[in-house]
């Protein structure tokens, strides 16, 4: 991963230290001396110039590793010792064979130079996953016992082998009652009766605690605040103090960890971000460049005194660059040994293994001896799985999505609640039975009777209700005469009228909404059928949304703040924090090329570049963070949202 942005942040240099200058005019050549000296003194310089044309084209490859570097090197003190021995230290050289000289320093510089920010880089983004899986064991609860629960039987053998040493150091024979609470309470004697020191057992179990003063009173002490933090779940859950104690201790030796990481994280940073800064001083001056390097690459190392009987010239840059050719190498394993030596790598493959290769055998055993159980069951399982899914598809997605299609397609025409002709026959039935009412007992003329019928058509039906009331106050004789039952059984046939233009009206309304009905019923199955599809979409091309690990590695997405705190004179950026940004840019720019597709690649990727100048200040950065939000965030292509 780092590769790819060393060999973008370095481009720009190895192209200008592959162009030697060109040099000027030579000193006229004045005939001093025998002629046999100078003719050998010719030969010589031609010589050292073919030596020099034949470095610099082996070095002109693709790809020159550090033996190439070692060999160029010692090919280069070679020529310059020979002109040193035969001109003197006073001679001035030849100006084509300075040329070639410096470009082929430059180019060595150049390569020496990635090679240095490759190795801070490299072990920068080791650092920050090692620190980051810590952090995850530290905030789950769960991880923190199972990383317990690996690490048990590394912690015995620490105990066994401290109590063994003790033992031998103190010259009590080994038995197995040497290992009881009585013997190693006599065999690791505390000094005081009291004290906050952590013993040698717990020691030998946590060895995080040598690097801490006194033991926390955290772990001694269930403090109110501590039942506040994300310990409660443990504290409460576990049995016994002892249980607490370790689970705790855990915490505190995974939060170490993952501080020292840190640590050394921003220290790696820093210097990184100084490499970076030295971009733009390298592609003008060498020489000063080069002893800068060296006092990053190997700031501890003192300036060894020179031994050989030849003096190189002062202003050589040779010296320097054996200097970092031999440093640059031991970087990593000097690194690599560190972190073995403070313990702060995760634990290897077996160890974090063990349980699951001690629970699976025994597990899959039993679950293939008892197969002829579990498998019919499990068929039965799948098929009602199937037959759960086909349901679903044919009733929940394909019937309502053909019924969509019929109601388009018949447009309002299909089955109704009342008939036309229904509702039209018994309000005709109620006109004629209004009339004839109208006509026995009132003796309307006939003028009146078509403006009754016209009202009743309409809904009145006043006089017949004059009528009905009249026949209410004397209900026998009413009765008796048969009014007062043609009166009910128009109420009755008015209420009939009523109920049939009402489910008119309900129809109507619901012929005008079935459309909108029918996609109701169907959305719910296509907003699953929805949500499966893009995730099946997304499992399958890769890009998902990212779990909050991997958000954590990515650099941060939210919008920027539209008041910047810029002021009138440009600062340049430390170079902890250029590091740190650098650190996240390229994970970043990784993420892009694997994912993001071409058409948005580029442009994304030369904001980043803009981002990585180390020549602009903090206001000119922050307005390119500012573009990308435009170009690429919420109002964009979406990409700071993938």
């Amino acid at each position: 991963m780092p590769s790819e942005f060393v060999g973008h942040f370095t481009r720009s240099l190895e192209l200008s230290a592959s162009r030697p200058t060109s040099p000027g005019p030579g000193p006229r050549e004045e005939k001093t001396g025998t002629e046999t000296h100078a003719t050998s003194q010719t030969r010589d310089t031609a010589q050292r110039k073919w030596g020099l044309h034949a470095l610099f084209v082996s070095l002109t490859k693709s790809t020159l590793t550090a033996d190439d570097v070692h060999q160029a090197l010692q090919t280069l003190q070679d020529i310059d010792i020979s002109q040193f021995a035969e001109e003197g230290a006073d001679a001035k050289q030849d100006p084509e064979e300075a040329a070639l000289e410096a470009a082929i320093v430059g180019k060595l510089t150049v390569v020496l130079y990635r090679d240095a920010m490759e190795a801070c880089l490299s072990q920068a983004t080791a650092v920050e996953a090692e620190a980051e899986w810590w952090a995850e064991i530290e905030v789950s609860q769960w991880q923190t016992a199972l990383y317990l629960l690996e690490t048990l039987p590394l912690r015995v053998f620490n105990v066994a082998s401290m109590v063994i040493g003790e033992a031998r150091a103190q010259r009590v024979p080994l038995s197995i009652s040497t290992f009881s609470p009585a013997s190693l309470r006599n065999l690791l004697r505390s000094s005081s009766h009291f004290t906050l020191q952590p013993g040698r057992l717990v020691t030998a179990c946590f060895p995080h605690l040598q690097h801490h003063q006194s033991l926390n009173l955290a772990v001694l002490l269930a403090s109110p605040n501590l039942a506040s933090t994300t310990t409660t779940s443990s504290i409460t859950s576990s049995s016994t103090p002892t249980s607490t104690a370790s689970h705790l201790l855990t915490i505190q030796e995974c939060a170490y960890k993952r501080k020292a990481l840190e640590r050394m994280r921003d220290q790696r940073a820093e210097m990184l971000g100084e490499l970076a800064q030295l971009r733009t001083p390298l592609e003008g001056l060498y020489t000063s460049f080069l002893c800068t390097l060296v006092r990053l690459v190997d700031a501890a190392a003192s300036s060894a005194s020179t031994t050989t009987s030849s003096k190189p010239r002062p202003t050589s840059p040779i010296q320097p660059l054996q200097k970092l050719s031999q440093t640059l190498p031991t970087l990593t394993h000097t690194h690599i040994h560190t972190l073995y030596t403070l313990h702060l790598l995760r634990p290897s493959l077996l160890t974090r293994l063990w349980p699951k290769l001690l629970i699976f055998p025994p597990l899959a055993l039993y679950i293939y001896s008892s197969r002829t159980s579990w498998i019919p069951a499990l068929v039965d399982m799948i098929g009602d799985a199937g037959e759960t899914v086909r349901g679903f598809v044919r009733g929940w997605l394909v019937e309502p999505l053909v019924g969509v299609l019929h109601t388009v397609r018949a447009g309002g025409k299909g089955d109704i609640l009342v008939s036309q002709e229904g509702v039209k026959s018994d309000l005709e039935s109620l006109n004629r039975m209004t009339l004839d009412l109208a006509r026995d007992a009132m003796h309307l003329s006939d003028a009146q009777l078509a403006a009754l019928s016209a009202r009743v058509r309409m809904g009145d039906l006043t006089s017949v209700m004059e009528a009905y009331e009249e026949d209410i106050r004397t209900p026998f004789r009413s009765a008796l005469r048969g009014t007062l039952l043609r009166n009910v059984f128009i109420q009755v046939q008015k209420a009939k009228v009523d109920i049939d233009q009402a489910l008119a009206g309900i129809d109507r309304l619901l012929k005008s909404q079935e459309l909108t009905f029918a996609f109701v019923g169907v959305a719910p199955a296509l907003a699953v059928v929805w949500a499966f599809t893009t995730s099946v979409w997304g499992l399958w091309s890769g890009v998902q949304v990212p779990s909050a690990t991997t958000t954590s590695t990515l650099p941060s997405t939210t919008p920027p703040s539209t008041t910047s705190t810029s002021t009138s004179t440009p600062s340049p950026i430390p170079a902890l924090p250029t590091g740190l940004l650098i650190l996240s840019l390229t994970r970043l720019r990784s993420f892009a090329i694997a994912h993001l597709p071409e058409g948005v690649r580029e442009p994304f990727l030369e904001d980043l570049g803009d981002l990585e100048d180390t020549r602009l200040d903090r206001d000119a950065k922050m307005l390119v963070v500012q573009r990308m939000w435009r170009s690429w965030g919420g109002g964009g292509g979406g990409v700071l949202r993938i």
